[in-house]
């Protein structure tokens, strides 16, 4: 019997999983102490424009006589360079000509490389409990230097993290509407600059124990800190991301930082291969820096859509007489059709006999079937990717991705890779695209059984800008 010919409307393609060599028992991410004042607690670390900026309760001239009400001396900020990622020369002491307090913990930058300080809301020593607020340095000197302060912004909070675009701010407070004893909140910038009134991030992030340090991340990420969560030990950092009704689950972030002892202060770069974390893992609240071993995917593969849709054709229908005769197909799944040449969609994946019949058109009855072929349909092994194909400029993006195709092994951790140095790991991710073009989004993630198997999936998505700017598209 000859066999009939196929012309499949839809390619079928089938991911490859590329086994590597690697060690088995490595981790994904590398951690190590920083070794800036010993002796001394280092927190709240962040970085802007290749600087390292921290606290530290390091004894000073400035400071050497305060002590907070439970005797520890107070923090102040520091700033030092960073050189290949690495602290660099001696820290030198931030905010020093500015009107000094007696406490300052932390500092978050803005888009336009304002500085929000966490610090002491009163000059008065003797005031109880040192009460931190939120303030915002605008003016410089021709050094650099922070000179000048604003008013104070939310008084009693404190840990203040800023979004890339400048218009979200997250923070930790100890409010008498929160969860616990420290919750974050949220405030929006408005039209005339001024920030919204405070939000509490809710249930679903706040706990009866304590959240604290977020850290805005570019993707759209809110890492922060929480020892009120069932997995957490002590005080371990957690990711989240806003959502349309409100915010993600929070997810753990990596063993590998956070350990039995406290983490908390956490900052990450923007392509999240390298940052920073406070942990007393040794004692002392220390800063440690970490890098994250992005894995190499050999093989990747386009992400097809699953689509069981055929045009079936049999050339030696070319023989006959079609005034005399008709042909009709069965597809094996109980449906059948007639004509020389027919579309036919298959329900779904599975094992099938397709058949070609003449039929005499005088009597309606089958003479003889002229082929017979098996048609095997299996599902593509791939990550599916769940995002928009098109995208507005400088609109925020959101991705999701579905292994349920993946059935050989478990995927782990998932690593998207948007592109012009973005990378960003887990399930979710978010981003803004600031260009039109057409961008491929990649997504790869490897087994938990066997480190070595791994698995990579490519899509492409369309960034249109606002109107009459998508005229220069390109491929990136």
């Amino acid at each position: 019997m000859r066999n009939f010919e196929i012309k499949t409307i839809l390619k079928s393609t089938v991911l490859c999983a590329a086994a590597l060599v690697q060690n088995a028992v490595a981790q994904d991410i590398d951690i190590f102490p920083v070794d800036i004042f010993p002796g001394s607690n280092v927190v709240s670390p962040a970085v802007c424009d290749s600087v390292l900026y921290f606290a530290s309760d390091r004894k000073n001239d400035v400071i050497v006589n305060y002590f907070n009400d439970d005797g520890n001396r107070l923090y102040q900020l520091y700033a030092v360079d960073l050189v290949h990622r690495k602290p660099s020369g001696t820290p030198r002491t931030y905010l020093k000509e500015s009107n000094v307090p007696f406490n300052r913990v932390a500092v978050a930058f803005d888009e336009q490389k304002r500085a929000y300080v966490t610090q002491n809301n009163t000059a008065d020593v003797s005031a109880k409990g040192y009460p931190l607020g939120i303030y915002e340095y605008r003016s410089q000197d021709a050094d650099g230097k922070q000179v000048s302060i604003e008013q104070p912004r939310r008084s009693h909070s404190a840990y203040p993290s800023i979004s890339a675009d400048g218009k979200l701010m997250v923070f930790a407070s100890g409010r008498a509407d929160g969860e616990g004893s420290s919750d974050l909140y949220y405030c929006e910038r408005q039209a005339d600059g001024s920030w919204s009134a405070p939000t509490n991030m809710g249930p679903r992030i706040n706990t009866s124990g304590a959240e604290t340090s977020p850290f805005v991340h570019p993707s759209g990420k809110i890492f922060f800190a929480s020892n009120g969560r069932d997995d957490s030990r002590k005080l371990d950092i957690y990711y989240t991301f806003r959502q349309k009704e409100g915010f993600a689950e929070p997810v753990r972030f990596d063993v590998v930082v956070n350990s039995i002892a406290d983490e908390y202060g956490f900052f990450y770069s923007d392509n999240e291969e390298w940052g920073y974390v406070v942990s007393n893992r040794h004692g002392l609240d220390k800063l440690f820096y970490f890098r994250q071993k992005w894995p190499i995917f050999d093989t990747e593969e386009e992400m097809i859509e699953e689509n069981y849709c055929f045009t079936f054709y049999e050339s030696s229908v070319e023989n006959y007489d079609t005034t005399m005769f008709d042909f009709r197909w069965n597809f094996g799944d109980e449906t059948t059709a007639m004509g020389t040449e027919v579309d036919h969609c298959f329900e779904g994946p599975g094992e099938y006999i397709v058949s070609l019949s003449v039929i005499d058109k005088t009597s309606g009855e089958e003479l003889f079937a002229i082929a017979e072929y098996p048609v095997e349909l299996v599902r593509p092994k791939q990550l599916n990717i769940l995002a928009e194909k098109t995208i507005e400029v400088g609109q925020r993006a959101y991705f999701d991705v579905d292994p349920s195709l993946v059935t050989d092994f478990t995927p782990t951790t998932y690593y998207w890779d948007f592109g012009r140095g973005l990378r960003v790991k887990g399930k979710q991710a978010s981003v803004v695209f600031d260009r039109p073009g057409v961008y491929v989004v990649r997504c790869g993630t490897i087994a938990d059984e066997d480190p070595t198997i791994r698995l990579c999936t490519w899509t492409e998505i369309e960034v249109v800008g606002r109107a009459n700017t998508n005229s220069n598209n390109r491929k990136r």
